[in-house]
């Protein structure tokens, strides 16, 4: 009898609820066909993960969990966070549609995993105002509305592209996506540099 791998199952539950929540969104998902690509079985993951809006909340958090170790805001590198996380973001194209997603399904007070994740942009913010204090980036600009511009310049290329290619009257191909990166981090630049004083 072949050895039960539990992380490889894991794994497997993973991706295929990945991809499953990301075409289908949480109401439109099935677990069977989830327990069919990953070569499980539906009782299981019920016993893992107690229900479908549990096993998505779990789905997303993991996926947040690998933006985390991938992309982070610095204080020395506020503006170049907005290329990494464009890199990310087009690399991964399911993360934001988990996150349209579960804007969808979910109230704003019941989104899953809520403080923790507001702990994470938490720190995003204070990186930003660290950045401020150093002279690095405008004082005047209110840091959260910075992060929070930061990742809006980032998720509609990747999270329409339908309006993305209408607006650029062209395909998004691998040429135009570096040129986009680079103008990303060009404005971010711009963006967030410190004015001179006016003068009397």
């Amino acid at each position: 009898m072949p050895h039960y791998d539990r992380a490889q199952t894991m794994k497997r539950i993973y991706d295929a609820a990945v991809a499953e929540f990301a075409a289908q969104g949480v109401s439109g998902a099935r677990v069977d066909r989830i327990a069919e690509a990953a070569e499980s079985n539906k009782a299981l993951i019920y016993s893992y993960f107690g229900s479908k809006e549990q096993l998505f909340s779990q789905i997303l958090q993991y996926r947040l969990t690998d933006l985390a170790e991938a992309v982070s805001l610095r204080q020395d590198a506020v503006a170049e966070y907005v290329g990494d996380l464009f890199d990310f973001m087009v690399m991964n194209p399911d993360y934001p549609r988990l996150v349209q997603h579960e804007a969808v399904h979910f109230a704003l007070p019941d989104v899953p995993h809520r403080d923790s994740r507001e702990a994470h942009y938490a720190s995003k913010v204070a990186a930003v105002a660290g950045a401020q204090v150093v002279g690095a980036i405008d004082p005047a600009l209110d840091p959260r509305f910075v992060v929070l511009s930061l990742i809006g310049m980032v998720s509609w290329f990747v999270a329409a592209p339908q309006i993305t290619e209408m607006v650029l009257a062209e395909t998004a191909d691998d040429d135009v996506v570096a040129e986009y990166r680079a103008y990303l981090v060009e404005m971010a630049h711009r963006m967030l540099q410190s004015r001179p004083a006016a003068s009397d």
